[in-house]
């Protein structure tokens, strides 16, 4: 009966220590994703690229109106990209645009009015430059 419990006792160490390494190796990553990303702003402006970069390949593989070309389309998306690398970008209002681009064009075609009217509200996202003299 002894050995069974000195077993047990054993068998459990062995999976605390496990654990901890388990929690202790998933720390320091998230530490690192964090440190990496800029903290919590970084980590909104990278979804807020990568929500931009799933909305410009859609919209260039399958939902690009005859009227607009594929370069057209990549030069759409280039400025607003840079300006959210420079974190110059209201991103409540990039989002509300990203997503009623997602909600009306997830399974219809857009005409080429609608998609030059959707780059002109991506463009209103952009902050205004406030070290710059007038």
């Amino acid at each position: 009966m002894e050995s069974v419990s000195k077993k047990l006792s054993g068998c459990y160490r062995r999976v605390l220590i496990f654990l901890l390494a388990v929690v202790a190796v998933s720390l320091i990553a998230g530490g690192l994703a964090y440190w990496h990303f800029g903290g919590t702003e970084g980590f909104r402006y990278w979804m807020a690229e990568r929500a931009l970069n799933g909305v410009e390949n859609h919209l260039k593989s399958k939902n690009r109106p005859d009227g607009i070309s594929e370069k057209q389309v990549v030069a759409g998306f280039a400025n607003i990209r840079e300006k959210i690398q420079q974190r110059q970008v209201d991103l409540a209002s990039l989002h509300a645009v990203l997503k009623s681009y997602q909600t009306t064009f997830h399974t219809t075609k857009p005409s080429t009015p609608e998609i030059q009217a959707f780059f002109g509200e991506i463009e209103k996202t952009i902050l205004k430059d406030m070290t710059t003299k007038e």
